[in-house]
């Protein structure tokens, strides 16, 4: 769990839900990431042999994942965030899908809330087996925090990049699922809480971050460069990266990148607006003060 500037109260509400996890064990290891209130003050008061505090520069959250991994001891890691709550039977749950294999990720649903932790909407993903190529093309609807990873996935998958501001966690989890398949459940593993203090995406930081990702893949895999796949991705990325410009007042900058997508590859258009539609939905019944739904 990295931690910068941690608001005290979201902290040791999400430490609680990871020491709180039933039908397993469990050790949370909180890396403070330089933070200027030292995080340990913020969890005074909380006595938990199976809770570890690591303080290390700050270099931001993939830097402070990679010092948490390379400290964990256990055969399978879970990544969670320090605004973010997971639901009490979620590891165990994640566990039993593993059913003792280090070649399968693991991974559940994500609802996504507001500050208070009131649902707005549920992703969810069907995806199971080889997920490599549904990852690239965005058609594998997840979070990074409804994954349990074994740790030989983990070590082979490689660290964090902290170069990457944005789409890190997409790059992560692609490199990792280059190394093994998935196995999912519908069932809520992660409540992501929705607030101002968290990032808010840049639509060029978004871009260039997405085409590293995108350009990455294939610098590792140079035989699909020039295929039908490479033609696909480009258009996907550009297809979100257009609805990214357009929702944040650039509509001529987004109109040309999704004119650009629908060239390349049509389907990318539509899939990107199908995703789009659940969060979109989310907002409107906040406002109404309705159930939430799937994606």
């Amino acid at each position: 769990m990295p931690a910068w500037r941690p608001r005290r109260e979201w902290l040791r509400e999400s430490v609680r839900s990871a020491l709180g996890q039933a039908g397993c064990s469990v050790e949370l290891i909180v890396v403070d990431d330089g933070s200027p209130e030292p995080v340990a003050e913020l969890l005074s008061g909380v006595e938990d042999d199976r809770l570890r505090l690591l303080r290390v520069e700050h270099r931001g959250a993939s830097a402070a994942r990679n010092a948490g991994a390379d400290a964990a001891s256990a055969a399978v890691l879970r990544f969670i965030d320090a605004d973010d709550v997971i639901t009490p039977r979620s590891t165990a749950t994640l566990l039993s899908l593993l059913g003792g294999r280090d070649d399968l990720i693991a991974y559940g649903a994500t609802m996504f809330c507001d500050e208070q932790l009131r649902p707005l909407w549920r992703m969810t993903s069907d995806v199971e087996g080889d997920a490599t190529v549904a990852c690239l093309l965005g058609k594998f609807t997840t979070r990074p925090h409804a994954f349990l990873f074994p740790a030989a996935v983990v070590e082979k998958a490689g660290d964090w990049r902290p170069d990457l501001g944005v789409s890190e966690d997409w790059d992560f989890i692609l490199r990792a699922l280059e190394h093994a398949q998935v196995r999912g459940t519908h069932e809520v593993a992660t409540l992501y809480r929705r607030h101002g203090e968290g990032s808010t995406e840049d639509p060029a930081e978004g871009e260039r971050g997405a085409r590293a990702v995108v350009d990455a893949y294939f610098a590792r895999h140079p035989e699909q460069r020039g295929t039908r796949l490479e033609r696909r991705a480009r258009a996907r990325l550009l297809a979100h990266t257009g609805r990214v410009y357009a929702t944040h007042g650039a509509r001529a900058k987004g109109l040309r990148r999704v004119a650009r997508a629908a060239a390349l590859d049509p389907t990318a258009v539509t899939t990107e607006i199908r995703q789009s539609l659940p969060a979109i939905g989310g907002a409107v019944r906040r406002r109404l003060g309705r159930a939430p739904a799937e994606s």
